[in-house]
């Protein structure tokens, strides 16, 4: 018998371009320069619970897979 993996991920990726968050924000609150990573993540916290069907175990990397 094989030996079976002891998890099987699955991945589904939404990519969010930040200048258009930003132009985004500015359009609808004047003008918002983000001070950091947290407050563009703080921003799109709502969509990603959509797109996702909620926050529980979702890992947010930068475009070069790394962790924010």
């Amino acid at each position: 018998m094989n030996k079976l993996p002891e998890r099987i991920n699955v991945i589904k990726t939404i990519t969010y371009h930040v200048p258009s968050i930003i132009q985004d924000m500015n359009l609808s609150h004047g003008d918002w320069e983000p001070r950091s990573v947290d407050d563009v993540l703080e921003f799109i916290e709502e969509w990603v619970a959509e797109d996702f069907g909620g926050l529980s175990g979702l890992i947010f990397q930068d475009e070069n897979g790394e962790e924010l």
